[in-house]
């Protein structure tokens, strides 16, 4: 694999990436914000998370494909690999997202609110 097909690779991963994040958008855009932040988060962390394919490699591809590979043709023990690197940033994200706080949105027109003397 040369350089610049490395790059495309890439390229192309996270404009399918960034389009699968949209479509969640769109699905749960209705939901509460504290449920949609959790999800957006973990699922952005799943989709754009590099990891090495090979120990003595440079080349990075994604960590939860690699993981997935791995554990269906090389077993549990190679899962892990990666696996545990994930599951362990997915948790994480999805904490955060359940732990910042959340504004209140005044929902009154301006027009409508007092304004102090």
């Amino acid at each position: 694999m040369t350089d610049t097909q490395y790059v495309w690779g890439w390229i192309i991963y996270l404009a399918g990436a960034l389009g699968c994040l949209l479509s969640l958008w769109l699905l749960i855009r209705r939901w509460p914000l504290r449920a949609k932040r959790p999800v957006m988060l973990t699922t952005a962390i799943l989709l754009l998370l590099p990891g090495t394919v090979l120990p003595e490699q440079t080349y990075l591809a994604p960590a939860l494909l690699v993981s997935l590979y791995d554990g269906l043709s090389l077993g549990m023990e190679a899962f892990w690999r990666h696996g545990s690197f994930v599951l362990i940033a997915a948790g994480i994200a999805f904490t955060v997202g359940l732990l910042l706080p959340v504004a209140k949105v005044d929902k009154q027109p301006p027009r409508e609110r007092q304004q102090p003397d």
